[in-house]
Order: structure tokens, then sequence, then C-alpha cells
């Protein structure tokens, strides 16, 4: 490894050591590569290359294409050569500086293989100014001054503060340009500047080496230095979109790297390689990892989105690493529908087998509990068992959504996500709300129109309880935040303060957003009994306006990703924005609803956590979110539709039992997910088991958990299994790990206790009808785990009871056996 020179050695190395040091690949070995073999056909990305002015460049990727349809990765071994009147420098690895103003092909060569790039060199002679926006602060960003851990913070670090990641320029161009003199930054003598001594180590600095001399954001730094410290000049073309090649790309063994090249193309149509100044992370480090300039090493086999920032752009690609499986022959599994087709794709692609599909009890007690949040009944589980209809499974599923406690289970769901709490909207507020959201699932209500009557409602919000979602709101910055999260599966909190960290919105997009709510006010209503029961009023003040905080600048009404609305005085601006959220075509709605949908369904979702879609954050398959979303909107927002599709799909009814292949996998739904049952779930599935009601405080007997519609209602049990207070949009409100507390509960608490030895319970009523051992043994396990006991647990469990010496004895047995089911995993978990 070549050593580096030391800063007060050697100020400015020769550009050949920088580049050399830099900017190069780790050597890979061209027989570890090519694995012996010669492609059939190269490739270089871009094909046209454009450089303009002396300090620009470009990467170039070689791509080897081979006879067994496998794709690598070659630019670290291929030779550069350009031919002809010496137009560019070319480097190993496939960097391009310009020498000469013309034209040139930069040839790559790997064995008797060859391909060209055609490069058009500008104004070789000009050095162009540093530009401060383009190169200085996405310089610093790289280099990681600007992180949030360091000068990034609104205080700073030692006095120098910087904008989060380069968001406030005018902010950043003061904080260098104007404060501590001439020590910071001295354009009389550049290399003494302190950003630049501390950055390379030279000068103690509690955030360590930065960058090195021979590295492009010591040379970006020190060239603005020396020019003048100019801010962004006026009138040049601004960045509009950021590009990654070469793209998705499935990478087969001896394959173990490839680079990347970032491409920034501006609004006059020029395109400016920034590969060495962008920033790059791996969703999966334990798949991909990307080192300095964009070079992405294998760490394992799967696949990793690539995130590409460059100041508030972001671009993706994904990688996949694959390596032959031994003893894997895939064959193509049945697929329903289409979710089956894109499924299937993405598993034969991974080379992860589905496991078979579950045998008919598992299938009952999972549509069950995922439709109407109730385990099948003995009597249920028995008919649908000797029933030999070839389409049972299907008719199942249409007899849950035709059925109450379907309703009340969905209507739940929405009760969480949209503050149905008295501590918001007063006591009968909660209980009316909670009606009007029954209602709306009952009548299966659209989707956009469920989510236009909450995003336009106003009035007071006991005589129009969608109203209720706003007393959860208090200003315009949680409205934005709140509707977004739940309607757009977006979180723009951190736009909030600065541009988003790990998307693409600025500060701007979120004020903008913002605007549509700066009008919503809030009064007493006319029913007020006391304190913690009154009602509000939500009403519009015409001609109340949001500010930027950072420009003091009035924002008008913006949708994220499309242009402001012009709209008269006294125009609801929410009812444009409600527009705008439930047009077919907007990009984040039927996206986010059917991957709730499929969360609440399949475990996880398309894109998990699931209210939280972003380019760092892709769906596991494109293809299939797409395709839901798109069913979704050309059937009128149909909820019930997609359910049905989810549930009649091979995915959904796949078993949870792994086999050879896909023990591993917990992310692509190769089987079945197996998660605790919600606190309401299992209290209502316990009860239902032991066949003894639950008392809800004052509700009315026979009140089932899924019902309760205030979430300021307090329960030991519920609130040990982590029924959410209903205070956050967030799914993540409702606790899913498992914890000691749920054990003891279980284990030694009251509630099970008491419904175990209730003397008119399940067992009691049995013992009652004369019922003989066997009869009670395949009822309790009919009525907890789902399906009658197996000969090994029957001959275990059956003479337990036929050696007892009285029904007293007889009773206990029994309800050892009922405690044992309740406690076991097949009772406790959806699997």
């Amino acid at each position: 490894m070549t050593r580096r020179p030391s800063p007060t050695a050697r100020r400015t190395p020769p550009l050949a050591l920088a580049l050399a040091a830099a900017l190069a690949p780790l050597p890979l070995s061209p027989a570890v590569v090519l694995g012996g073999e010669t492609p059939a056909l190269l490739t270089v990305e871009p094909a046209e290359v454009r450089l303009d002015g002396s300090r620009d460049e470009a990467q170039l990727i070689v791509t080897g294409y081979f006879d067994d349809g496998s794709v690598r990765d070659l630019t670290a071994v291929a030779e550069f050569t350009s031919p002809g009147a010496p137009v560019v420098e070319v480097y190993p690895g496939g960097l391009i500086r310009p020498a000469s103003a013309g034209q040139a092909r930069v040839v790559a060569r790997v064995g008797t293989a060859e391909a060209a790039a055609a490069v058009t060199v500008e104004r070789a002679g000009v050095e162009h100014a540093r530009r401060f926006e383009v190169e200085v602060q996405p310089a610093l960003t790289k280099a990681g001054c600007n992180q949030g851990a360091c000068h990034g913070t609104p205080t700073g670090k030692e006095g120098f503060r910087l904008s989060l990641r380069g968001f406030d320029p005018d902010l950043d161009h003061a904080t260098l340009s104007r404060e501590v003199g001439s020590r910071r930054v001295n354009p009389f003598d550049p290399e003494s500047s302190l950003v630049l001594l501390k950055g390379t180590g030279a000068v103690a600095h509690e955030g360590g080496r930065r960058f090195g001399p021979d590295d492009p954001t010591y040379r970006i730094l020190r060239d603005w230095i020396a020019e003048g410290l100019a801010a962004e000049p006026e009138g040049l073309p601004v960045p509009t979109r950021l590009e990654v090649l070469p793209g998705d790309r499935v990478l087969d063994a001896p394959a173990e790297s490839q680079q990347l090249a970032a491409r920034l193309h501006f609004e006059d149509g020029t395109v400016r390689d920034v590969t060495r100044l962008a920033r790059y992370e791996s969703s999966d480090a334990t798949v991909a990892t990307i080192g300095p300039g964009g070079m992405a090493r294998k760490a394992g086999t799967g696949e990793a989105t690539v995130l590409v920032n460059f100041g508030s752009l972001v671009a993706t690609t994904r990688l996949v690493f694959r390596e032959p499986v031994d003893g894997l022959a895939w064959t193509d599994p049945p697929n329903a529908n289409f979710i089956d087709e894109h499924l299937s794709s993405k598993l034969e692609l991974l080379r992860i087998p589905p496991s078979r599909s579950c045998d008919d009890a598992t299938f009952l007690r999972r549509a069950h509990l995922d439709l109407i949040g109730l385990p099948p009944t003995p009597g249920e589980i028995r008919a649908f068992l000797a029933d030999d209809r070839p389409d049972r499974r299907a008719l199942v599923i249409d007899g849950l959504l035709g059925r109450p406690e379907y309703v009340d289970f969905w209507a739940m769901k929405w009760a969480d996500r949209l503050g149905c709490n008295q501590r918001f909207t007063g006591h009968k507020g909660a209980y009316s709300y909670y009606r009007w959201i029954r209602d709306q699932v009952a009548a299966n209500i659209p989707f956009d129109e469920f989510a236009r009557a909450i995003v336009t409602a106003d009035g007071p919000n006991y005589v129009n309880p969608p109203a209720s979602f706003y007393r959860r709101i208090r200003d315009p910055e949680e409205a934005v935040e709140t509707v977004s999260q739940v309607f757009l599966g977006l979180r723009l909190r951190c736009a909030r303060c600065h541009n988003h960290v790990a998307d693409r919105w600025t500060q701007d997009d979120y004020y903008g957003m913002a605007a549509f709510f700066s009008q919503v006010r809030y009064k007493n209503g006319p029913q007020f009994f006391e304190t913690y029961d009154k009602e509000e009023t939500v009403y519009l003040q015409p001609d109340r306006e949001i500010r930027q905080p950072r420009t003091g600048r009035v924002m008008a009404p913006k949708p994220l990703g499309a242009p402001a609305v012009a709209l008269e005085r006294d125009e609801d601006r929410r009812e444009a924005l409600a527009d705008w959220i439930t047009a077919p075509e907007n990009p984040f709605f039927a996206r986010a609803a059917v991957n709730r949908i499929w969360f609440h369904l399949m475990g996880r979702g398309i894109v998990d956590p699931v209210d939280d879609l972003r380019a760092s954050n892709p769906p596991i398959s494109e293809g299939l979110m797409d395709a839901l979303a798109d069913d979704f909107a050309s059937h009128g927002f149909d909820v019930k539709r997609t359910i049905r599709l989810i549930c009649a799909s091979r995915a959904y009814q796949r078993s949870a039992e792994p086999n050879a292949f896909n023990a591993d996998d917990d992310r692509y739904f190769s089987r079945a997910t197996v998660a605790l049952l919600p606190a309401e779930v299992l209290l209502d599935a316990i009860s239902q088991a032991a066949g003894v009601d639950e008392q809800l405080g004052h509700l009315p007997p026979g009140t089932r958990a899924v019902e309760v519609p205030d979430g300021e209602f307090s329960h030991p049990f519920l609130r040990t299994f982590g029924r959410p207070s209903r205070s956050e949009a967030c799914e993540c409100e409702r606790e899913r790990d498992s914890t000691l507390e749920q054990a003891l509960q279980l284990v030694g608490g009251r509630t099970v206790h008491e419904k175990v030895a209730e003397e008119d319970n399940r067992i009691g009523r049995l013992m009652a009808s004369g019922a003989g051992d066997e009869a009670i043994v395949e009822e309790l396990f009919l009525a907890t785990v789902c399906r009658p006991p197996s000969d090994e647990e029957s001959a275990l469990v059956t003479p337990r009871l036929a050696e007892a010496t009285d029904q007293a004895d007889r009773r206990r047995v029994a309800e050892d056996l009922l405690w044992s089911l309740l406690n076991h995993p097949e009772f406790l978990f959806r699997h």
C-alpha cells in the first residue's frame, strides 16, 4: 500500500500520486474476477462523455457479459487506452480527466474483448471556479463535517456550526467565509486554513482526520479558498436530477464488486460526474459495503439497495450478489394471482424456494385472526375440515369479510392511527369518532373518500366526528406530519428543521405542505360538560399563513413533488390537498394504503416500516408494490378487494415452517410470518377459548377488546401486551416485542387464572354435558390451537383424565390442559 505523505511535508502531491492513492479501487486479481473466462461481450458506461474544463472528470464502468448468462463488473481489471492525440488522461479504475480540447475514444480491453466510450473535451485549459453549492458543500458533506454528530448540530461544535448536510447554503457560506477572521479560511495562504489543517489531522481535531491532501475534498476546499471564498454565482444552471450507473444489477460468483458512477444532471441538459463527491449508503451491510469512490463490495449473498445522495437529490440502485446453492433445483411454484407472480420472480432471482402451502387448519386459524381478530370456534373448524369443495378457502375469506367482527377488527386498526382517544377528542367525542370509523368500514367506503372526509373535516367534533382527527393535531406542522404518515406513508418530521437526511424532501417541501393547514383553527364547541369532556369546533381562518422558519418566506400551498396550488382567499386549501392525495396518479397514496393492508395481513410491509416509504427504504418488490397499487386505484380504492386478493395468494397461504433454503429469509415472504397476537386479539382469544367473557370496565357485557372505542381505556392485560394509547400516527406505537412482564401475566396473572378456574367456563360446560375424556381433550385443542390433537398428544393427556379419582380431580386435569394450551406458542402466536 502506498504511504500517503504528511500534509506538513507535502501540501499538494503530484496529480498522479493523488489519483493513484485516493481514486483507484483496491486491486483485484483478473483471475478472480474473470473466473478463468473471457467475456462474450464488453460494454462501457456512459457510452458518451463530455468534459468541460481542466477540473472535470468522469468515472467509466466496464461490464462483462459471459456465455453462462452472468454479468460482472470488470472496471478494476480492464486495461484502458486512448488512441491518437492525448485528449484525455486515463487512470486505472476507469477515471478519465481532460488533457486537451478535442474528441477521443477511450477503449477498455479485457482479454480479447473490448469496448469504447466517446469523449468530448471542451475548454481543457480553463480552470472553472469552484462552485460553493455544487462542490464545496458536497465536499464537506462527503467528509462528514456537517453531520448531526459533528458541526451539523444546531449549536455546532467548538464554535463552528454548519447546516446539517448543507441544507442552508447562506449559513454555511457566512460561517466559512466571515467567522474567526482568517484562521478558519485564509485566501492569502490557503494551506494554512484551519478547516484544512484540522480536516487533514495536521492540527488536533476532535473529529479526527476527515480527508488527506490527496483527497478531492481537500483540493476543492483549497481551490475555493484560494479563489476568494465566492458564494454560489447567480444565474448558473442548477441541478435537477441525480443518476447512478449502472442501474440494478445481478452479480453471480465469482463477482465480488461493482463500481458505481454518480452523474448530476442540470436544468440546461448538461451532466457532471460527481462519483467522488456523492455519499453512498447500503441498505444491508451484510450483503454490500460501499467504499471510497463508489466501489460496492460483496459482503454476503442477497440483495442490497445503494442509496446515493448529492445535496437534496437522491438516486438508488439495487445490487444482488448470488452464489450457487447446493441441492437447489428451482421448480416454478403455482401462482394464484399476480401477487404470486411478482413474489415468485423475486424469490427465483434470490434463489429462495418458498415453503409449501399450510394445512387447512392453519389456514383457517390464520384467516380468522387476520380478518376478524378471533380464532375459529371448534364447530367452524370441524365444518371446514369436513368440507371437500376445491374453493373452500376462497369461501372462508368471503364469509369472514362479510361478518360484523371484520368491521370491529379493522375499525380498531384505524381508530389506533386516527387518534381515537378521549384525551384529545373528549369523552363523548371518542365514542362518536369510533362509531363513525366503524360505519365507514362496515360500508366499505372507498378509501379515497374515507381519506378525503378526514383531511377536509371541520365543524363541532361531536356533531361531525371526523373533525376529531384535528383535535390531536394542534398546529400545521403536526398536521402535515400526521397526514403524510397516515395517508402517504411518508415521515416528514426530519424536514421540519432541515432538509431530510434520508429522502429528497426539503424544508421548502415541508412548509409548502404545512401551508395547506395554516388556516385551521379551534374554538370551544356548543357541548361542554366538564374539562375532560368538551367539544371543539374546527374552523378556517382566512389569511393565516405559515412562514419558512429559515428564510422567513410566506409559503404557498404546494403538494410534495408537485407545483404550488393557486387558491382564492376563502377556499379551503385542504380540499385542494385532498384532490392531490386521492388522485389515482398520486405516487404515494395507493402505495401507502396497500402497503398498510399488506402489513396487517402478512406481518410486515412490502416496505417496512410500513409508514416509512422513502428512496432509502425501497420495497422488496417494486413490481408487486406497483401492481397492487394500480389494482387498488383502478378498482375504486376498494379495501375488501385488496384484502381478498392478498388472502387468496399462495404467498399468504404458505406455511411458517422453513424448508432447507429459506430459514434465513425474513424479508421476501417465502414463508409465513410468526408474530405474537396483538393485545386485544389475544385477550379475546383467551376469553373465547375458555368460554368466559372479559368484563371491560363500564362497557356492556360481551364487548370484545377490539371493540373498545377509547385509547385512554386502561386494562392491565391489554397494557402489558402493548395496546396503543392512540396518541401517535405511527404503527410503531403498538408494541410487538415479547417481554418478561407478558410471560408473568400469562403464567401467573389474574386474567388467565380466573378464566381457567371459572366454574361455568368451557370445561365446566363440557363436564356438565357428560362429554367423555377424548371429547374434552379434542374440544380444548380445537378451542385453543384450532386443530385436533395428534395421536401422541392424545395419548399423553387422555389417560390423565381417565385416571382421575373424582370429578374434582378430573376438572383439575382439564384445567391444567387448558392452562398449558393457553400458554403454548401455537396459541399465542399467529403462524
